[in-house]
Formats: structure tokens, C-alpha cells, sequence
């Protein structure tokens, strides 16, 4: 049986450092779940995607290197099961056949075959003119001596994929988001110098090749498009939602502000009309907070107080400006979606609103809970109308239900919240909060805890450099009951009010106000 597309997502990924330069592994957004990288001689070229479609007949393969990227395709041949690109495919789609899957000992030294496949090929194929046309795959096969070869592919789809995307006009054509005059750049322009990792197509990339500044481009490449037509789908619209979502926050310096730059695709033979595929973002270079986390605990250090304080006065002066002001919802709360920027300052990305890290979600907001709304109080002291209301949460015995398909939890809970109960929707993002920021001052890692069944909070000895009201509010952000967890306006009160934050870091409290 073939995988499931998730584990195809994650089993997929190769990441083959190959360059000393490229031995400090950029992050992205924090979406990526690299396999182990296969060992092999560093060259210019990285193999860092691999993926199947939904027919199970295929294998992509995505490669950066001197400044180009290339995709490589293997197609299964039925009438020679023997032959190396059905080997390929075999393997990975885990298909019938036994005999065909032994010359691979496991997935890792199929991985490997490819990639020097790959390798045996790329000098001659990067020299072809149509190489980086923006509908061409290099396609592997062998000839008639059982030799590797390959040869260039226009691939049909190409305009399919181009039509399924949104004219540039049309993408703030409704909704509360303002539309602004946009810079363009054609998808074909980027130099892409690697991928980043997550579930779509996420690369570092420079905008031309005359520049030097580096950007992050996030969106849907033609390669999704290849890989799964539903997924597409999925990924295009999480895509077109992010950017609506981003544009229609206020300004707030700990959130990352709209892109200004789409990138764009046109059908092949016309060069009239420009498709939105993504948008650029800035490059930042000191990573995630998770990165942070992790450098400092590989060398046995511990971060700064006053930095941690700082951090976490940041992560609640956003989210407390996304409930307030804007009166939405981020709901994936976690250290890897916290980017630093240049003085340091942690931005909040990732605004899909299509998933929540489960060890960070609030117990309540995992999606077997509802929430009706009751009076409490004495009629004997005037009308019924003025009786407090009270949130009740009720443990939800029906039928199983779903209404986001593509990520966890299964049946999601926030646009509700944020239409209907508020209070609830800021004690859900107050748990995530507390979670965070434990991850952050304990310093636990994402990879530590994104597998646990159940995360449990707890302090080291390590951790006997954090303050005791420290500790404490953070047992307030996660209190089980959701009615006694601390309130978000308190919670930036609190982190504001640390001892020194106002003399060594006056920078952050200067948009206090703004915040609530």
C-alpha cells in the first residue's frame, strides 16, 4: 500500500548539506521535519524534497544548487518493474513487489540511489536552455544498455496549475483587508538558493540575480501541483488566507507585516495576466526562537533573563493586539513560529489559522469540547438581563466531525470562539501562551515535545535561575480550569512590570498601550 500523503511529506525530505558554506542549516518558518540526512560527498548540488503523487506512478525530486532549481521525475514502467526509475517508484510508494524493493536494503539507501542519480546527471542538464523553464521536469530513465539517462520534459499540467491560481486583481477583491499597490516578481526571476522546509514550498531565495538581499518566499510551486491536486488546493488557499490575514492586522512591531512583493506565474505563450503563486517575506537570519532555544542548550548555556523576559513580554503584547485590536486568532502558538529579527525583537509568523501544534493547544480547544452560554447570579437584584454570563463547556458525545481536513485538531474551534465566545478564544491562546513560554524559559526544544502523547510541565534544576513569579504566571496561563487562567491585558502587565525591562530593554514597553 502507498503512504499517506503526510508521511510521504515527512519521509520524503532530504536534506544533504553539501556545501561547507551551507553547513548552518537556514530555518524557515518553523514548519520543517527533516529525515535524517543520507551521508554523502559534498558537491554543489542539494537534493532537499522528495514526494510522490496521488497515482503512485511517479517520484519528484527537488534539487538546488548553483543558483538553480531543478525538478527531477521517475516514472513507473509496469513492463520493466527492474528498471531503476520503477525500482524508485516501487519503493517509495511502498507498491507490490517484493523482488523489485530488495536491491533497496530500506528508504534511506533508496534516498541515496536517487541522489546520485541525480548527481551523475547534473552537470549536463543544468547546461540545457530550457532547463529552468518554468513548466520543465528532468525526467531519469534508462536506456537500452540499463544506463541512466534524461531528458527534458514540457509538462502539460503547467497551465492547469497557472489557471487554478488567482489573478493578482482578485485576491483582495472582498473582505476587510486593503488592498495596496504591490511590487510583482515572476516566480521564474527568484534565484533559489535552497528549500526551507514545512508543508508547502518554502525557499530562501534572492529576487533577481543582480540582488543580493535575501527573501523568503512562501506559496504554491508548480511541484505542489505535481505532487497531489487536493493538497494543492489546500496549500493555495492556506496561501491566498495567510496573506488576507496578515493584511487586514494592524500594525503591531511584534508582527510580521504584509508582504509587498507577490510572486507571480503566467501560462506558457501568454504573457498577459499574472497568477499570485506566493509572496516574499524577509530573510532573518538569527532564525526562530526554537533555534535559539536549541544553540544555547547544545553548548549548555542558558539564555539571558532579561532576553527571556523581553521574549516573553513580546509573544503576549501580539497576541493580545490580535485579540483586542484585530479580534482574530492565531491558534498555532509555539517557539518555531517566533522569528528573530535584526535587534533581536521576535516577530509572529505563520497566520494560516489551519493548525495548532498539539503540545502547545489549549485542553479545552482540542475540539471535543463545546460552549454554551449561561446566567449566573439573583434575579432578587434586578432584571434577568443583568444576571453575568458564564461560559459552560460541555464534552461534546456525538458523531465524529471535521472541518479542517488538513491539519490538527480535526474539528476546530477558533473561528467560532472569536464570532461567539471571546473569552474563551483568549484563554485558549493564554494556555498556548504558557506553554510557550515555559518551552522558553525551562528551554525545551519542539523536537523534545511535538511527539509526547501528553506534555507535563515541569521545572529543573537547570531551570533554578528563573524567578519564582515567573514560574508562577505561567502556572496561571495553564491552569485546567479555563475560567482561572490569567487574563491577557494582566499577562503584558506582568512582563512589562519585570525589574529592569523599562531601563535595559525601553524599546519593548514603548507599544504597550498599542497592544490593548
Amino acid at each position: 500500500m502507498g503512504y499517506k500523503k503526510a508521511q510521504q511529506q515527512e519521509q520524503g525530505v532530504l536534506r544533504i548539506l553539501v556545501i561547507q558554506a551551507t553547513k548552518h542549516f537556514f530555518r524557515s518558518f518553523a514548519l520543517s521535519h527533516p529525515s535524517t540526512p543520507v551521508t554523502l560527498p559534498k558537491m554543489d548540488v542539494e537534493v532537499d524534497l522528495i514526494w510522490g503523487d496521488d497515482s503512485e506512478s511517479e517520484v519528484f525530486a527537488q534539487a538546488h544548487g548553483q543558483d538553480m532549481c531543478v525538478i527531477f521525475r521517475y516514472s513507473l514502467n509496469p513492463t520493466l518493474p527492474e528498471s531503476f526509475p520503477s525500482r524508485i517508484v516501487t519503493c517509495f510508494h511502498e507498491l507490490p513487489g517484493e523482488d523489485a524493493c530488495k536491491r533497496f536494503p530500506n528508504r534511506d539507501s533508496m534516498r541515496e540511489a536517487l541522489f546520485l542519480s541525480i548527481r551523475g546527471v547534473w552537470d549536463q542538464c543544468i547546461g540545457h536552455p530550457s532547463v529552468t523553464a518554468p513548466d520543465v521536469t528532468v525526467e531519469i530513465y534508462e536506456d537500452a544498455e540499463r544506463r541512466n539517462q534524461w531528458r527534458i520534459s514540457h509538462e502539460s499540467l503547467y497551465n492547469q496549475y497557472v489557471e487554478s491560481l488567482l489573478l493578482v486583481s482578485n485576491l483582495f477583491r472582498c473582505g476587510k483587508e486593503k488592498f495596496q499597490v504591490h511590487n510583482t516578481v515572476d516566480y521564474s526571476r527568484l534565484v533559489q538558493i535552497r528549500h526551507l522546509g514545512g508543508r508547502g514550498r518554502t525557499v530562501l531565495v534572492r529576487s533577481s540575480p543582480s540582488s543580493k538581499a535575501l527573501y523568503v518566499f512562501k506559496g504554491v510551486s508548480f511541484g505542489a501541483f505535481l505532487e497531489s491536486r487536493a493538497d494543492f488546493q489546500h496549500q493555495r488557499d492556506v496561501c491566498y488566507h495567510e496573506i488576507r490575514t496578515i493584511s487586514s492586522l494592524p500594525k503591531h512591531p511584534n508582527i510580521i507585516p504584509p508582504p509587498n512583493t507577490f510572486v507571480t506565474v503566467r501560462k506558457i505563450g501568454e504573457d498577459q495576466e499574472a497568477f499570485i503563486c506566493g509572496a516574499l517575506y524577509p530573510f532573518m537570519e538569527h532564525g526562530t526562537l526554537d533555534d535559539q532555544i536549541q544553540n544555547t542548550k547544545a553548548i549548555g548555556a542558558r539564555l539571558p533573563l532579561i532576553d527571556k523576559a523581553a521574549w516573553c513580554f513580546q509573544m503576549a503584547s501580539a497576541i493580545a493586539h490580535t485579540h483586542f485590536t484585530a479580534h482574530t486568532f492565531h491558534m498555532d502558538l509555539k517557539p518555531a513560529n517566533f522569528i528573530l529579527n535584526s535587534r533581536r525583537d521576535l516577530i509572529l509568523i505563520d497566520w494560516e489559522q489551519s493548525g495548532a501544534a498539539l503540545y502547545t493547544l489549549a485542553p479545552e480547544a482540542d475540539g471535543s469540547w463545546d460552549i454554551k452560554e449561561a446566567r449566573t447570579g439573583s434575579l432578587d437584584r434586578g432584571d434577568a438581563d443583568s444576571l453575568e454570563p458564564k461560559l459552560v463547556y460541555e464534552k461534546y458525545c456525538g458523531p465524529d466531525r471535521e472541518n479542517l481536513a488538513w491539519g490538527r485538531p480535526k474539528w476546530n474551534v477558533f473561528p467560532l470562539w472569536r464570532d461567539l465566545y471571546p473569552r474563551a478564544l483568549e484563554a485558549a491562546e493564554v494556555f498556548s501562551l504558557g506553554r510557550t513560554m515555559w518551552m522558553l524559559l525551562e528551554q525545551v526544544t519542539q523536537s523534545e515535545v511535538e511527539d509526547l502523547d501528553k506534555v507535563i510541565v515541569s521545572w529543573s534544576k537547570m531551570a533554578e535561575d528563573i524567578p519564582e513569579d515567573w514560574k508562577g504566571v505561567v502556572s496561571r496561563c495553564l491552569d485546567p480550569d479555563p475560567h482561572k487562567r490569567i487574563g491577557l491585558s494582566e499577562l503584558v502587565d506582568f512582563w512589562a512590570a519585570v525589574p529592569g525591562m523599562s531601563s535595559l530593554r525601553p524599546d519593548i514597553i514603548m507599544n504597550l498601550g498599542s497592544a490593548l
